[in-house]
């Protein structure tokens, strides 16, 4: 092969950039300050967006896999504009968990390609720029960010690093249906929360501060629970009386919820003298409510798949066109 053969064939090779990003179990905490501003605290769990960006000289547009994501394609279209590179490429996605319940799936996967893109063009991008991306798309979790942060959802800006969270377990209730971030926001933007709650919201951020810093779970759990009691005033959720009923009885150590979601979840220490009775007893509650879908999840190890639990009245229900979805 003689040299000039040789640059035409390695000016055709494929360059491929890999990028990821946690989902997250509904959020800690969320609610607003005294001043109005709208703010979350993230609770990223051993679930991940992974995200490859495949560029190739012959390409001669963007497109993605699979083509739900339009909000990560549409992300990387600005990206590449902003930064005068080609709008071409193809972005493959992966995520284990549908959009719309309150898993962050969106800014995962949004976080995740423009990483990929990043760095298929050898560029390095920083969590505010990643953050300034997907804000001008829809109102954005902080999972770009690491750890655990108080994020200015409305805004896409840092609010505050609290380390990193304390390990739970939990048992995730997938209660059918899909929440619009962008409708749901158009209410919530004006929903104003009472003196007390506002003090009450102001007090879980700090526990969460405080658990980050001395890896106490149940505070975490405390915390999660008075955020999400508060939420039901906002968007109610089915099963959330019984899950509380549960933890009130000693069953589990708290709730954590999908503020703009779907799920709720039982949330467990898992350093609590009992817990593996009590999870097992967790577990055997949860399967008696019926639910159209749930499953177990931890913020302690990586895990590439959930082991799902589907009641088959769900899909009954279904296919007589009631409109229960399973669909994770």
């Amino acid at each position: 092969m003689i040299a000039k053969d040789h640059k035409q064939q390695t000016r055709c090779i494929e360059t491929v950039g890999m990028g990821h990003c946690p989902l997250v179990l509904g959020e800690c905490v969320q609610g607003q300050t005294s001043d109005r501003r709208h703010f979350l605290i993230t609770s990223p769990i051993g679930l991940f967006s992974w995200v490859e960006f495949i560029r190739h000289p012959d390409y001669d547009s963007l497109s993605v896999e699979p083509a739900a994501c339009w909000k990560a394609r549409t992300a990387v279209a600005n990206y590449l504009a902003e930064q005068g590179l080609p709008q071409t490429g193809v972005l493959r996605i992966s995520t284990p968990i549908g959009s719309g319940q309150g898993f962050g799936t969106s800014t995962a996967d949004i976080t995740a390609a423009l990483r990929a893109a990043a760095a298929a063009w050898n560029r390095e991008i920083s969590p505010e720029t990643i953050a300034r991306h997907a804000i001008g798309i829809e109102p954005s979790d902080g999972s770009m960010y690491p750890g655990c942060v108080a994020f200015a959802h409305r805004e896409g800006v840092l609010i505050e690093h609290l380390g990193t969270l304390p390990s739970f377990e939990s048992l995730v209730i997938c209660t059918g249906g899909m929440v619009d971030t962008l409708e749901f926001d158009g209410r919530r933007k004006n929903f104003r929360y009472s003196n007390r709650d506002e003090s009450q919201l102001m007090t879980a951020w700090s526990m969460v501060r405080e658990a980050n810093r001395t890896s106490d779970s149940l505070l975490l759990a405390r915390a999660t629970t008075i955020s999400a009691q508060i939420n039901e005033q906002l968007l109610p959720k089915p099963y959330f009386k019984e899950l509380a009923q549960f933890v009130n009885l000693g069953g589990a150590d708290g709730v954590m919820v999908a503020h703009s979601g779907t799920a709720l979840a039982l949330v467990f220490d898992p350093g609590r003298a009992n817990y593996e009775d009590s999870f097992a007893e967790g577990k055997e509650f949860i399967a008696s409510l019926r639910a159209p879908s749930w499953f177990h999840i931890s913020n302690r190890s990586v895990r590439q798949h959930i082991c799902i639990q589907y009641n088959p009245r769900a899909f009954t229900a279904a296919a007589s066109g009631s409109g229960v979805s399973a669909s994770l």
